[in-house]
């Protein structure tokens, strides 16, 4: 797992010596798409929603964490909006850090396994390979976590899944507890990201499912 640590040489030192491969970057890495990695913030909440934005235009792959000293439960839930795939703030140690940066590796790993593999149902087909959506003629690039709850969702042809089941899907066995209302912050990115947001349905008392009626 490659790691790059931006804004912060110290917390890349600190995470060093258990993940091995980590180097620490400066915000000039928002001025060109970067190398293939893991990429850290640590930061101020705007500037990481402003490398978000950019990371996931470029068609980041590989994961995106921020680690935020400042903002209240609305900024850290614009955080997750933009495109990241967890978001840290105080207070936390470095070994937590650690432990949240390898269950993101996982679920993008996880992201991988059937690469090469395109998914449909109805309108939606899904590049496992390419990490994106391809839907009413458009292309949609999708970060890791993302690509795991919609994932799901095509699987499931239209089946109503709750938040617990998408949670499991996309999180599966991470060692620190990620509430429902992480599902919901995804569900809310993947609907802006879609020409027709109401093909992602709330199934009142149960969940979520996609809707086919658009092929119709």
């Amino acid at each position: 797992m490659r790691v790059v640590v931006v804004g912060s040489p110290e917390l890349a030192a600190a995470l060093r010596p258990e993940l091995g491969q980590v180097t620490a970057a400066g915000l000039a890495i928002l001025d060109a798409p970067p190398a293939p990695a893991l990429h850290v913030l640590h930061g101020d909440a705007r500037t990481a929603i402003a490398l978000a934005h950019r990371m996931v235009a470029w068609g980041q792959r590989h994961g995106l964490v921020a680690i935020v000293d400042d903002g209240d439960a609305a900024e850290r839930e614009a955080l997750l909006a933009a495109g990241f795939d967890d978001v840290v703030t105080p207070p936390y140690t470095p070994r937590e850090v650690v432990v949240r940066l390898r269950a993101v590796h996982r679920r993008v790993q996880r992201g991988t396994v059937r690469a090469g593999r395109r998914l449909r149902f109805g309108a939606f087909t899904l590049d496992l390979d390419g990490h994106a959506l391809w839907t009413e003629g458009i292309v949609i690039a999708l970060s890791p976590i993302e690509l795991a709850v919609m994932q799901a969702l095509v699987d499931a042809a239209g089946r109503p899944l709750s938040r617990i089941e998408l949670l499991d899907a996309a999180w599966g066995d991470s060692e620190l507890d990620t509430s429902e209302r992480a599902v919901d912050n995804v569900i809310l990115r993947l609907r802006r990201k879609l020409p027709r947001p109401e093909a992602l349905e709330t199934v009142r008392g149960v969940g979520f499912r996609l809707s086919d009626r658009a092929e119709r």
